[in-house]
């Protein structure tokens, strides 16, 4: 679970700190900064599984190509002189690397670090690892960074194990940074930084290394979900994974393996059939049908008509709808799910069952973690007033773009440009731990009132005066 982000030099993210809970709805006008928030998780999930350079190509917009100067902060003559990123987080402890070697982290609780700057003398520029360190949080500090409710059940299966010593951590030698990978229970390592063409929690994915394993394994459980229609229509293989990717493929196989999985025969099915049942008045059953001679699976769906009616001839927002209700069913779907504009391709007036899903898709922090409450996180981003509308100002953030120095003064003095700032409703647990800079006012939300006129109240503003 990730609690915490801070991000500096990001694209328009020059220096914004933002916590999270199980469900968190980041909001704002197109443009704010939602989306590269989103980036920023996704370059830290795709770091886990290539080189750094290969990890830029899969960021949104580079459509394949190197360009880590567009990834830095900038406006005018000024530049970000470095990407920096602090992560707080809270990892399984058990955990099994490629070999189905099994080992136990020291600690659940740990704050990740690491920064890059952009080379200036290549073509084309690279980004540098200049910083990389893991770190534990005690577990009263990790108590106490937990601003949203929990039951004491909940923070004893989430905070666990205990060090002081760091496991991860970077020094200067000779005018170059030098990553030490420190003991635990076998021998350190150490890495030449500028030279290294991953990130150590990327590359040191190994039981000798647990709590790096850890850490490992949950950035690597993180998805930003990109459902595409034609993939949740497609019918699966035999041969094919049996969970859903990014895009949703791969439905009809995830289904039949959550089927094959439960202990009470036709329960799965029932239960996302009534659960599909809200978003559309007319579903009775939903099915798989196997065809050994094509090898081929096909989600089908049947009607008050009686007729069952195969993925190929349901709507977008149905499938997506059954997409999301699958990953609820799914106990091995842990970690972080990132979806964006979840109200595309929904009736408005099925908005509130469309975020009561994703608000159940989140593990509960009533209850400790479990087989039955996993520890899954679920991140959306919007610019949809009806969907703010819904939103309790506990799981609310708000970003805007404000003109604000770069800190760099020059000879004409301080740089200024628009960059993010991230807002919290005052009488939510995140207002509570922000300063008054952080908090929302009435001039931010300006642009929903015509659209959801019951919005300042709820978040504890006065109403909008003439």
């Amino acid at each position: 679970m990730l609690t915490r982000i801070r991000i500096q030099g990001f694209k328009n993210l020059l220096d914004v700190d933002v916590r999270f809970g199980p469900f968190t709805c980041i909001a704002g006008l197109n443009a704010a900064g939602k989306s590269n928030l989103f980036d920023v998780i996704r370059f830290l999930h795709l770091l886990t599984q290539h080189p750094i350079m290969e990890a830029v190509k899969g960021l949104r917009e580079t459509r394949g190509r190197v360009d880590a100067r567009s990834l830095f902060s900038s406006v005018g003559d000024y530049e970000a002189p470095e990407i920096r990123i602090v992560a707080d987080l809270l990892v399984r402890r058990q955990v099994e690397d490629d070999f189905g070697t099994l080992a136990e982290a020291a600690t659940s609780s740990v704050r990740y670090t690491v920064a890059f700057e952009r080379t200036r003398d290549e073509t084309p520029e690279r980004l540098v690892l200049i910083e990389e360190s893991l770190v534990p949080i005690t577990q009263k500090e990790a108590r106490r960074s937990i601003g949203f409710e929990t039951s004491t059940d909940f923070q004893q299966s989430v905070i666990q194990g205990r060090r002081t010593a760091p496991f991860i951590s970077t020094s200067m030698e000779n005018g170059s940074p030098q990553i030490q990978v420190h003991q635990e229970g076998h021998g350190g390592r150490r890495v030449a930084a500028p030279k290294s063409s991953r990130t150590v929690l990327g590359a040191l994915a190994l039981s000798d290394y647990p709590t790096l394993l850890a850490v490992h394994r949950e950035m690597e459980s993180w998805r930003t979900l990109l459902l595409e229609p034609s993939a949740m229509r497609a019918p699966s293989y035999y041969a094919d994974p049996q969970e859903l990717d990014e895009r949703g493929a791969h439905l009809p196989s995830t289904l039949e393996r959550l089927r094959k999985q439960e202990k009470q025969e036709g329960r799965t099915y029932a239960r996302l059939a009534n659960r599909l049942a809200e978003l559309i008045d007319d579903v009775r059953e939903l099915r798989v049908v196997d065809d050994e001679r094509t090898e081929t699976l096909t989600l089908e769906i049947l009607g008050d008509d009686g007729v069952f009616r195969p993925a190929r001839a349901l709507s977008d927002g149905t499938l997506r709808f059954v997409a999301l209700a699958t990953l609820l069913e799914d106990p091995d779907a842990q970690g972080l799910i990132c979806l964006e504009e979840p109200e595309n391709g929904i009736h408005p007036s099925r908005i509130p069952a469309m975020l009561d899903l994703l608000r159940e898709i989140a593990c509960d922090p009533d209850f400790p973690i479990g087989e039955d409450n996993p520890l899954r996180q679920v991140m959306v981003n919007t610019h949809s007033p009806k969907v703010v509308d819904q939103i309790d100002p506990d799981d609310l953030v708000f970003v805007s773009r404000r003109l604000r120095s770069s800190g760099q003064n020059s000879e004409d003095g301080y740089t200024l440009g628009r960059f993010a700032e991230y807002l919290v409703p005052t009488n939510s647990w995140r207002g509570k731990a922000a300063g008054e800079a952080s908090r929302l006012s009435l001039g931010h939300l300006h642009p929903y009132f015509k659209m959801s006129g019951n919005l300042p109240q709820q978040l504890g503003l006065p109403f909008p005066t003439e």
